[in-house]
């Protein structure tokens, strides 16, 4: 089995057992459509960077993950900014 399809494999069993979970554990709507669509987000993006990793050059795989590093510490340091505090 190549690398990459046990890649592939290991995400959609992990993004899977995740949808069950949520499935089962919250009980409003509105909860399970939000923790949904970061389930389908989180899987999108995990599949991208597996399938960047394997088929693009190593400098754009890893400007694609310190994007990503920036765009999620901005997340973590302006929250309150973005999201309003309480």
């Amino acid at each position: 089995m190549r690398t990459q399809a046990l890649m592939y494999y290991i995400g959609a069993f992990i993004f899977a057992a995740m949808g069950i979970l949520t499935f089962l554990q919250l009980h409003k709507a509105s909860y399970k459509m939000e923790a949904g669509t970061f389930i389908i987000v989180a899987a999108l993006i995990y599949y991208g960077m597996v399938t960047l990793y394997f088929r693009s050059k190593r400098r754009t795989f890893l400007m694609a993950n310190l994007i990503l590093a920036v765009l999620a510490l901005g997340g973590i340091f302006f929250n309150h900014i973005l999201f309003g505090s309480h």
